[in-house]
C-alpha cells in the first residue's frame, strides 16, 4: 500500500492534511468523492498495530467437559453514523476514522462448570466496555498521559472484580469464582499490559522469547523467597494455585501493569496455562518464528501441539505479528 494516498474513487478517502480539515471535506465535498471514510491510506499504512496480523483462537482440549476459557481481539476507533442531513449524504453512510488502538485480551476462569466460563466472560466484557466508553483512546497519544491510561486501566480491573462478584450473587454461583486476566493494549509504539492470575503474555523479539508476565501462583511466590527453584516450580503442584485472580471472596487484587515500547517485526503472543504447561517455551519460540506461515496457523499449530500432549486443560491463545 502506497504511503501517498491517491485520489480516491467513488465511496473511497479524501486525503487531507489534518483531520478536522479531513472531516470537513467529507461532509462538504461533492457526491464525487463519497463519503466513507476519515481515514487514508497513508495513515492506516503508517500504523502497525492497525495493519498487524492478529488471530486468536480456544479450544476445550482433550480432558476438561467446557471451556472456562475467553479472549477478545478489537480495534479501536471513531466512527459517525449519518442518520439524516441536507448535505451530499446518504442515511446510513458511516464516516469511520484510523483505528486509534488495538485490545487483545485472554481470560482462564476458575469456579467450575457454569461458574469459571462466566467470571472470564464477564471481565473480559467490563474490559472491553472500559476501553470502549471511558478510555480516552480518542483523544491524540500526546494529549494522554501514561499515567492517565494505567490508572484507568487498574480501576477498570477493580470495577471487573465488583461486577465478577455481583453476577455471582444474583446467579447463585460458587463464591469463589473468578479468572486470570492479561490484556494487551496497543497505540503503536506503545504497548501497556495489563495482567492478574497465571495467564501469560510472550514476546518474540529478534528470534528471542522473552516473558512479560509473571505467574501470581504460589509456586512463583516461593520461588521469589528462594524456597523453589524456578525449575522444581515447574513441576510443582502449588504451580497451579494462584494467590491473585480477578474475582473470589478476597478484597486484595493486585494488578500488576508493564509498559514496553514495541518494534516493527516482534511478535507478542498472550496464552492461558493450558498451553505453556504443554508446550515449553522452545517450542513455543520454535512455532512463532515460522513468519513465513499466517498466524492462524501458528496459532492452530500450538493449540494443536498443547492438545497432542494431553490436552490437560483448556487452551487459547491470541498472537499478533507487528
Amino acid at each position: 500500500m502506497s504511503d501517498t494516498p491517491e485520489t480516491p474513487a467513488a465511496g473511497g478517502t479524501q486525503p487531507s492534511s489534518s483531520a478536522a480539515n479531513r472531516t470537513l471535506k467529507l461532509l462538504s465535498g461533492t457526491p464525487h468523492f463519497g463519503l466513507r471514510s476519515l481515514a487514508d491510506a497513508g495513515a492506516i499504512a503508517s500504523n502497525p498495530a492497525v495493519v498487524a496480523d492478529v488471530f486468536g483462537a480456544t479450544d476445550t482440549g482433550r480432558v476438561r467437559a467446557n471451556n472456562q476459557d475467553q479472549f477478545l481481539v478489537a480495534a479501536l476507533e471513531r466512527s459517525l453514523l449519518i442518520e439524516g442531513s441536507s448535505l451530499s449524504a446518504e442515511d446510513g453512510t458511516r464516516l469511520v476514522d484510523t483505528p486509534q488502538a488495538r485490545i487483545m485480551i485472554v481470560a482462564d476462569g476458575i469456579g467450575g462448570h457454569g461458574g469459571g466460563e462466566v467470571a472470564s466472560a464477564v471481565t473480559i466484557d467490563a474490559m472491553a466496555h472500559y476501553c470502549f466508553e471511558t478510555m480516552p483512546w480518542v483523544q491524540r497519544r500526546s494529549e494522554c498521559s501514561t499515567d492517565e491510561l494505567t490508572n484507568g486501566l487498574r480501576q477498570a480491573v477493580m470495577t471487573a472484580q465488583q461486577r465478577v462478584r455481583r453476577v455471582a450473587r444474583r446467579k447463585a454461583l460458587n463464591a469463589d469464582l473468578g479468572t486470570t486476566l492479561t490484556m494487551a493494549y496497543v497505540a503503536w509504539p506503545e504497548l501497556l499490559l495489563v495482567h492478574v492470575g497465571d495467564s501469560r503474555a510472550y514476546l518474540l523479539r529478534d528470534n528471542t522469547l522473552f516473558h512479560l508476565t509473571i505467574d501470581h501462583t504460589l509456586a512463583q511466590r516461593m520461588v521469589d523467597e528462594h524456597i523453589l527453584t524456578p525449575q522444581q516450580a515447574q513441576h510443582s503442584p502449588l504451580s497451579h494455585v494462584l494467590v491473585n485472580a480477578v474475582g473470589g471472596k478476597s478484597d486484595e487484587i493486585n494488578v500488576e501493569l508493564r509498559q514496553l515500547t514495541l518494534q516493527l517485526d516482534d511478535q507478542l503472543l498472550l496464552c492461558t496455562d493450558g498451553l505453556y504447561d504443554m508446550v515449553d517455551d522452545d517450542a513455543i519460540a520454535a512455532a512463532l518464528r515460522q513468519t513465513n506461515r499466517s498466524v492462524d496457523a501458528v496459532v492452530t499449530e500450538l493449540i494443536a501441539a498443547a492438545n497432542a500432549a494431553g490436552g490437560r486443560d483448556n487452551v487459547t491463545a491470541v498472537l499478533a505479528r507487528f
